[in-house]
């Protein structure tokens, strides 16, 4: 059998809206409907950038702490 040793996957999400708050919310909102609520996540990198309409486009990478 395999020993299944964490990973520490990095989730990369790209999310749009129009002030830091709400990019910050649409990135979490991700992270956790990949990693669960209950995972413990670092924030690895964070890049924002404007949209031809006015709004910003942020690409955010989390990496999951691994426990066990």
């Amino acid at each position: 059998m395999w020993d299944m040793k964490p990973i520490p996957f990095e989730l990369l999400v790209t999310v749009t809206g129009s002030s830091p708050v709400e990019l910050r919310e649409a990135a979490y909102r991700e992270a956790e409907r990949f990693f669960g609520g209950n995972a413990e996540t670092d924030v690895i990198s964070a890049r924002a950038e404007p949209d031809q309409d006015g709004s910003f486009r942020a690409t955010i990478v989390f990496r999951q702490i691994a426990t066990g």
